[in-house]
């Protein structure tokens, strides 16, 4: 369809889950992307795709996040989006369980990432004349069902994507959140050792009426969306893609 021709988009985490799947949906509508992930395994996978540029990034550091804004501006000269998505989770650890070090590298991740990036990114899209950014928050900023670091970062993205909406949707800016509930990923299915308060919440998804995993294409097809001019009228937004998980 072609909804998102020759615009230019970042996307973290692009190098599996749902960022590797969003980079190749935003590709197939039109757009050129810079795919960006801390993993190696970014440049192998995306250095021959046509209107890619992929880049180790390490979104934790201040100054990789400045030399991605550069080259970009360098590169294609605008930036018409931002989609937030490389994350992590707490593996469940309880409050009591939880310490400074857990604590900080999932919010070092989660919500300063983000905050960081689109502190640098927004001028680029103000000077471009409008800008759609999405953020990747979490079934758990709306039912508390992790543990308070990943619970706490995703429930504070969701306050600064609205925060971000008010403030720049003068410049014709546009800042949306999305909300997965549990997605079919490596991370996900990949073996990690949660800790067993994990069993609450997987008893607790037994029990609803609603299948426990959505696909990173789900995740993908909405991101495209939101950053097309279908979703011209949808800012500050928070929505679930889980299948109902919400509702229960």
């Amino acid at each position: 369809m072609n909804r998102l021709e020759n615009r230019v988009f970042i996307i973290t985490g692009a190098a599996s889950g749902m960022g590797q799947v969003t980079t190749a949906k935003f590709i197939s509508e039109g757009a050129k992307v810079i795919a960006v992930d801390i993993s190696e395994k970014v440049m192998d996978m995306w250095k021959e795709q046509e209107n890619v540029m992929p880049i180790v990034v390490d979104v934790t550091k201040l100054e990789d996040i400045q030399n991605l804004i550069k080259k970009t501006k360098e590169t294609f000269g605008k930036l018409d989006g931002v989609c937030n998505i490389a994350g992590i989770n707490d593996l469940s650890y309880p409050l009591l369980e939880t310490d400074d070090q857990r604590w900080d590298k999932v919010m070092e991740l989660d919500l300063k990432a983000p905050f960081r990036i689109l502190r640098e990114a927004i001028p680029l899209m103000i000077e471009n004349g409008s800008g759609a950014i999405v953020n990747i928050g979490s079934y758990a900023a709306i039912r508390g069902n992790h543990g308070p670091s990943y619970t706490a970062a995703k429930a504070g993205l969701s306050g600064l994507t609205k925060s971000i909406a008010f403030s720049y949707a003068k410049h014709n800016i546009r800042c949306n959140i999305i909300h997965p509930g549990g997605c079919a990923t490596h991370l996900t299915l990949g073996g990690l050792a949660y800790h067993p308060a994990q069993n609450d919440l997987s008893n607790l998804i037994k029990a609803m009426p609603v299948k426990s995993f959505n696909t990173p294409d789900h995740i993908a097809d909405v991101c495209c969306f939101l950053c097309s001019d279908e979703a011209s009228w949808i800012n500050g937004a928070e929505i679930s893609v889980d299948g109902g998980m919400c509702t229960c």
